[in-house]
């Protein structure tokens, strides 16, 4: 007996060698890097960041700076997390088309919807996917049941093999999309919740073997907590088995923070940073064991890459020519801010070019960006800078009740850069009164009162008519409310802006004191 285990031990011992062998020679760490961009707004040309520096990021910076990473790094991805077409003259004139050429050429892999994808309305957005070739997420944007859909090339996942390791990039965009858009930007699409989306998703995602996971995501971190638009705490807490997560549309840049031990980074906005994440999958534990997330700044030591720009040539002279194109001039400085409440030279600008173009009585309207009008002219792309969103124009008709209690949703916001200021009307806002007491003695611009049978024709913007992100409910209820006619012009912003600048030249705006703020009882 002693005879015949002596050698099955040392047979046993042999096979383990050999296995362990085997196995060292199979077991491999698998670097994945992936790098991305999100909130673009259609910015090809370098762009302008927030606190006015010119000539930052852009996808032609941003190329210059993935050619050199995809010579240095094995197994790249390249992705962005959404609003990818919608704010710079480059993409407007193109409908998108200069975007998805350019994503094209530089080998993007995968990108997300964004809420801003919807301002062209359905129609465009529908055409414009149908020219690009790079896939498209989200998995919560469907189509009610029984119709087509109109966005087929929307899919919720892909699979990508990177040197053996199967990843899997899932797509969400923000819930709050209804909140922002009018129904007939929209059409047919609903937009679902998040977590239960992931929910309905994931089995079929897992079915697929995937090695890791990473979600693309078109919301933003918030560290005090998430709201309707942005819910990364909430997916995070229900869906522990991420590896990465990859964000936008808060426009914040984050290198990285761990979100319930899950990896999460976002590359701000217009290409301005890039973003690289680093995983490194063990083949043997079957697992993710190192991850890392870095932001680059893409500022003007990075030149615009030739060979993308000679690609797109036609396309960015076309706008370069547009944005230059003088189309009038303003007599004094116009200042988005001053110390009137809601009342500065730029708000008055755009409310009274809302109210020519739209004739109407009143219009409820604040500044759009943090960008002024000096004196002298004016050129195209100042416009750009002053609406930088693709609004367009709704009036309802409704009573000087009715407008008050707008106007009490718009008191929430008084300290806000949400706040509107007003055309047409007067009123004394009591900050320190209660909710229902703070909008007193409403009347017209001239000081007269108001009839309370008599509808005025108020207008306002598309986003504010679907709620302002559920800052203006009451717009949003009056909008619904047929009684109150809602008439969506089709006139947007920028138009109304350039056709009142250029009659009207050279502007002068005197503001006056249409909304009295009163702090504390008299």
């Amino acid at each position: 007996m002693r005879l015949y285990v002596r050698p099955m031990r040392s047979i046993l011992a042999a096979v383990c060698l050999f296995l362990t062998a085997v196995w060292s020679l199979s077991a491999r760490q698998v670097p994945i890097t992936i790098v991305h961009t999100t909130d673009l707004h259609g910015h090809v040309l370098p762009a302008r960041d927030y606190d006015g520096t010119e000539g930052l990021g852009g996808l032609l910076r941003c190329a210059t700076v993935i050619e050199q990473w995809r010579e240095e790094t094995p197994n790249l991805l390249l992705v962005d997390c959404g609003d990818l077409y919608q704010g710079g003259m480059e993409s407007y004139m193109t409908q998108g088309r200069i975007v998805n050429d350019a994503m094209a050429w530089l080998g993007f892999d995968a990108w997300v919807l964004g809420n801003h994808e919807f301002d062209w309305g359905i129609d465009v957005l529908s055409a414009t996917l149908e020219h690009g070739t790079v896939p498209v997420l989200a998995a919560n944007v469907g189509v009610r049941e029984g119709l087509s859909n109109p966005l087929p090339q929307v899919r919720p996942y892909i699979i990508r093999d990177i040197d053996g390791v199967r990843v899997a990039l899932i797509g969400l965009t923000t819930d709050a999309i209804p909140n922002w858009s009018r129904p007939d930007l929209l059409g047919d699409i609903i937009i679902s919740d998040s977590v239960e989306s992931l929910r309905s998703i994931l089995p079929e995602v897992r079915a697929q073997r995937p090695d890791v996971l990473v979600l693309l995501l078109h919301q933003g971190y918030r560290p005090f907590g998430d709201n309707a638009a942005n819910q990364v705490n909430r997916i995070a807490r229900n869906f522990p088995e991420f590896d990465l997560i990859i964000g936008g549309h808060s426009h914040q840049p984050i290198e990285g923070v761990l979100v319930n031990g899950i990896l999460y980074t976002q590359a701000g906005y217009y290409g301005i940073w890039l973003g690289k994440a680093r995983l490194v999958y063990d083949t043997v534990a079957r697992r993710v064991v190192e991850r890392d997330a870095t932001l680059t700044h893409i500022a003007d030591k990075y030149p615009p890459h030739e060979g993308l720009r000679e690609a797109l040539r036609a396309d960015l002279e076309r706008a370069e020519r547009a944005a230059a194109v003088e189309i009038g001039s303003a007599a004094e400085p116009l200042q988005p801010r001053a110390r009137t409440t809601g009342q500065s030279g730029i708000q008055q600008l755009l409310c009274r070019a809302i109210a020519e173009a739209a004739q109407v009585d009143v219009v409820l309207h604040g500044t759009l960006s943090d960008e002024a009008l000096q004196a002298g002219a004016i050129y195209e792309r100042d416009v750009w800078r002053l609406v930088p969103y693709e609004n367009t124009i709704g009036i309802v008709q409704i009573t000087s009740s009715q407008l008050q209690e707008i106007l009490e949703d718009n008191a929430e916001l008084l300290r806000s850069p949400q706040f509107m200021g007003v055309y047409g009307i007067q009123y004394e806002l009591h900050a320190y009164a209660e909710r229902g007491q703070r909008i007193r003695n409403l009347r017209l611009a001239d000081g007269s009162a108001i009839h309370p049978r008599k509808r005025l024709r108020v207008a306002m913007n598309s986003y504010v008519l679907a709620s302002g992100g559920r800052r203006f409910p009451a717009a949003r209820r009056m909008a619904d409310d047929p009684v109150n006619r809602l008439m969506m012009t089709g006139i947007d912003t920028r138009s109304a802006l350039r056709d009142y600048i250029q009659r009207h030249s050279p502007l002068a705006i005197e503001v006056e004191e249409a909304v009295r703020l009163v702090r504390s009882p008299e």
